[in-house]
């Protein structure tokens, strides 16, 4: 045992050492882990959203806030408003997945495939000019690419 003279505390040699090796570290600019200590690992996050500002093709209109949020399990959810000055207009879409630098990763396919001949497609029917449709969808895409996924396009006609 040490003694620390001026306070009389009783010291265990090995707490000594330790104490010393943790501040040795720390002023040396090491990490020592503690409880409670966040890791280096970096998860992936919850969710990407991507957000648009109104789109017009042809009669169509899709107004501002149309957004995709994809997931890391390969699912992926559309929600917009959208409307057509003409009356039995459809708005139809494809969705692409794209990495930092604007490459095509792969296209979302639509989960309720309308189109057997075209599963990329994804269709809002717009039967009365006078009215605004809410329209949502779910897509998906293989996981595999979400954590490459930086941007995202559409690709619409009505």
């Amino acid at each position: 045992m040490n003694v620390n003279w001026s306070t009389g505390e009783k010291r265990r040699p090995c707490k000594l050492v330790a104490t010393a090796v943790a501040a040795a570290a720390l002023t040396a600019g090491a990490v020592v882990p503690t409880v409670g200590t966040a890791h280096a690992t970096v998860r992936a996050a919850a969710s990407k959203t991507f957000t648009w500002n109104t789109l017009h093709k042809g009669d169509c209109t899709m107004f501002s806030g149309a957004r995709w949020t994809v997931y890391p399990n390969g699912t992926a959810y559309f929600r917009a408003t959208v409307t057509s000055s003409d009356n039995n207009d459809a708005w139809l879409m494809r969705a692409r997945l794209k990495d930092g630098n604007g490459a095509v990763l792969t296209a979302l396919r639509n989960a309720a495939i309308q189109d057997p001949a075209n599963p990329t497609k994804f269709v809002k029917n717009l039967p009365d000019h006078t009215q605004r449709y809410v329209w949502t969808a779910k897509g998906t895409f293989d996981r595999g690419w979400y954590d490459d996924i930086k941007q995202m396009s559409l690709v619409n006609s009505c």
